[in-house]
């Protein structure tokens, strides 16, 4: 009997004896034919460090989730290790009406949020601070009442720590596009915003020192960044401006300045139809705060005035010549803003302060005057009696064309002849002032006869100056020339 070892068919199992082959040779099953191997020396201990392996990775996958949800950025997942917690078993469970979108060991605290409609968010939409998303939109309801829409929103650790009691909310879905009297403004938080809405909320700037708001505290939803964000004041009074000009570009949320500063703003516009005097007025609410107006007239510090101290405060202004006006903002989109100024010539006015809300003096705008101006002008002109004077005008035009034709048929042909005279009479005396003319010859003759006449006047002159008797005895014979015997030896 052979001690070979024994090797077995991996098709069909049948042992056979292991015999020595060639190293390129291969030896196959006396059955079947399928090629035999033999198994390495250390085989078991690669089964063994396969199966450890297993064993590690079969803990790992466990750790790890088995199951995700994953809705608007929001992740929720599930481990098989996780699964099974709870110590009590139960058989019945009652079912949310809505899926719950934050486990409830996820830190972070959720608030609640009171607006008056739910524009366009949704469970999940974000929630954005400094441009950073920092939670999301939980739940909704509609109000009982049905004036408002009620939302719970949570805010991821650690950014819930920013929310504090004086944070504001506001609608941050879309693009914010406004158009008023500052011009015109757009304002997003992010493109996941504008595609599928969302919310924002800030702090102002003293809330540094300020803690971190309470859980299921409720907060309003403002519907943009501007209107959020407004300071708070405590010192606004309403009152009412009637206008009797037009209120196109004047919208609610324009701004009511005195000089250029921002003093209130307009918060309704209604039309008002007077059947004594068939007339139509434009009545504006405003919200004025009259202790900034009195701290920037008077450059006073007052926290709050009294109503009587306020209304005593506007009386004088308004004695002074304070009115509203309306005036244009921008050119480009034509809107309208309310100023408080004064004006010395305006006449007298005074305040009903037992109205509520009381009435503000107004004074017409610079557009309204030019337009009274001119339709003042117009009426004049209706009665200047232009028909008259376009015909007497004709009549005018008329008689001198008559002249003209007269002046052209009679007159010209004298004028002609004139001024052709006159032409060969300037030709005559250029012809006689000519260098080589007789006249200028003779004048230069006589000229010459006038030279020495004056030179023979001058001789006479000095002749009886020296002689005074020759007037009385004539001028004397000339004596002979003598010569001096002496001086004609030296000459020789």
């Amino acid at each position: 009997m052979s001690d070979a070892p024994l090797i077995a068919c991996p098709e069909c199992d049948l042992l056979q004896r292991e015999i020595a082959l060639p190293a390129t040779e291969t030896a196959a099953c006396r059955r079947c034919g399928v090629e035999l191997y033999r198994g390495s020396s250390d085989s078991l201990d690669r089964v063994l460090a396969l199966t450890l392996a297993a064993v590690v990775l079969l803990i790992v996958a466990n750790a790890m989730p088995i199951a995700s949800l994953d809705l608007r950025d929001q992740h929720s997942q599930t481990t098989l290790l996780g699964a099974g917690k709870s110590t009590t078993s139960r058989e019945t469970f009652v079912g949310l009406e809505q899926p719950a979108l934050v486990d409830s060991d996820v830190p972070g605290r959720q608030f609640i949020l009171r607006g008056d409609d739910l524009g366009s968010l949704d469970i999940g939409s974000p929630i954005y601070f400094k441009h950073i998303q920092v939670g999301q939109v939980a739940a909704y309801a509609l109000d009982a009442d049905g004036n408002g829409v009620t939302l719970k929103v949570f805010i991821n650790a650690p950014y819930d720590r920013h929310v504090n009691i004086g944070s504001r909310f506001w609608h941050a879905d879309g693009i914010d596009v406004s158009l008023d009297a500052s011009g015109f403004k757009i304002n997003t938080q992010s493109v996941v915003s504008i595609l599928v809405g969302g919310l924002a909320f800030e702090n102002f700037a003293d809330a540094a020192g300020k803690p971190p708001a309470k859980a299921d505290t409720a907060f309003r939803i403002y519907a943009d960044h501007a209107y959020a964000l407004k300071p708070p004041d405590p010192g606004f009074e309403t009152y009412v401006m009637v206008f009797k000009e037009s209120a196109r570009g004047l919208s609610v949320g324009a701004p009511v300045d005195f000089r250029g500063v921002v003093i209130g703003e307009v918060v309704a516009i209604d039309l008002d139809y007077d059947p004594a005097t068939s007339e139509t007025s434009v009545p504006v609410t405003v919200r004025v705060n009259a202790a900034r107006l009195r701290a920037r007239y008077g450059r006073a510090a007052t926290a709050a005035l009294s109503p009587a101290d306020t209304q005593a405060f506007l009386d004088r202004l308004i004695q002074r010549g304070l009115r509203g006006q309306l005036r244009t903002a921008n050119l480009l989109t034509a809107q309208l803003y309310i100023a408080l100024d004064v004006f010395p010539a305006v006449p007298k006015a005074s305040v009903d302060w037992s109205k509520t809300p009381a009435e503000l003096p107004t004074t017409p705008g610079s557009l309204q005057e030019l337009q009274v101006t001119l339709a003042a002008i117009a009426k004049k002109l209706e009665k200047v009696p232009f028909d008259v004077i376009g015909e007497d005008l004709h009549k005018t035009l008329q008689s001198a064309n008559k002249l003209i034709q007269q002046l052209d048929t009679e007159t010209a042909p004298e004028i002609r002849a004139a001024v052709a005279d006159a032409r060969r009479t300037l030709n005559a005396i250029e012809q006689t002032m000519a260098a080589d003319s007789p006249l200028q010859q003779d004048a230069h003759a006589a000229l010459r006869e006038i030279s020495r006449a004056a030179k023979s006047f001058r001789v006479l002159s000095d002749y009886l100056e020296r002689h005074p008797e020759s007037v009385i005895r004539g001028k004397k014979a000339d004596e002979p020339l003598t010569v001096d015997p002496a001086a004609k030896a030296d000459a020789k």
